[in-house]
């Protein structure tokens, strides 16, 4: 017989408005998090970094250099569901338990049916994303060389690759705002509550659009560190990945009512 947790489908809350430097304190808790548990934030770390060093070798050997930027891209666009296993981390601090790598990383068993629908949405938009972003390439770009080591040097140094680099950073963050729409609290919901996915993500949404200026500049902070911790060669991934994921749970709980 399923052990599974049949949604609550009578499921009424209103999100809770937050201050504007709630961002700050997010980032503050989330890095206190990373501090008391160092050696569970660092495997998690070590496991992105090692993950994006497998994306880059792994094209560069199938010679598709040209897709090693609209993956990392789509990287982002899947990193609130990657990050289940820190809200995880998060969860269990805040009940007073001392969290492992072990005792998190099956985060997901929670609800494996509902987070696999998060996963199924999350990996379409990867899909699409990449899709559009070899097109607008080929569109904009088609006679450049697909070179990683020219590729630079393509972009910057002519006015088609300048207007492919406006227009893909355009569209990229169409895709990404519409991911934080949906998963802004939605994931860490799912993994805390009895609620279905779909109520989860317009729950997401109807908390973003109450706290918009809040959310937004929550969304711009975990875009710019992610890209940054990225453009180190994936490096920053090993501390910038666990203090987002626990300051993304931390901005769950301000936001959604107690249980």
């Amino acid at each position: 017989m399923s052990n599974a947790i049949t949604p609550d489908t009578g499921f009424h809350v209103e999100a809770n408005k937050v201050h504007i430097e709630a961002p700050a304190k997010w980032l503050k808790q989330g890095w206190q998090d990373f501090k008391e548990a160092p050696g569970v934030g660092l495997t998690y770390g070590i496991i992105f970094l090692l993950a994006g060093y497998a994306m880059f070798w792994g094209l560069k050997a199938l010679d598709l250099t040209y897709l090693i930027l609209p993956f990392s891209g789509s990287f982002i666009l899947f990193a609130p569901w990657l990050c289940l296993g820190l809200y995880e981390v998060s969860r269990q601090r805040e009940k007073g338990e001392t969290p492992t790598f072990s005792s998190t990383k099956g985060a997901w068993r929670q609800s494996p049916r509902r987070l696999g629908i998060m996963a199924f949405v999350l990996l379409m938009f990867m899909l699409i994303w990449t899709q559009v972003a070899v097109v607008l390439y080929a569109l904009m770009m088609g006679d450049a060389s697909l070179s990683l080591d020219t590729l630079a040097t393509d972009i910057f140094s002519r006015t088609d690759g300048l207007i492919f680099l406006a227009t893909g950073s355009f569209v990229g963050m169409i895709f990404a705002a519409t991911v934080f729409l949906i998963t802004a609290v939605s994931v860490p919901m799912i993994l805390d509550r009895d609620i279905d996915a779909f109520d989860a993500m317009k729950f997401s949404i109807e908390t973003v659009m109450k706290n918009s200026h809040v959310m937004w500049s929550w969304a711009f902070t975990l875009g710019i560190i992610a890209w940054f911790a990225i453009a180190t060669f994936f490096i920053g991934l090993i501390v910038a990945m666990p203090v987002l994921g626990y300051a993304s749970w931390h901005a769950y709980r301000d936001l959604v009512p107690a249980d």
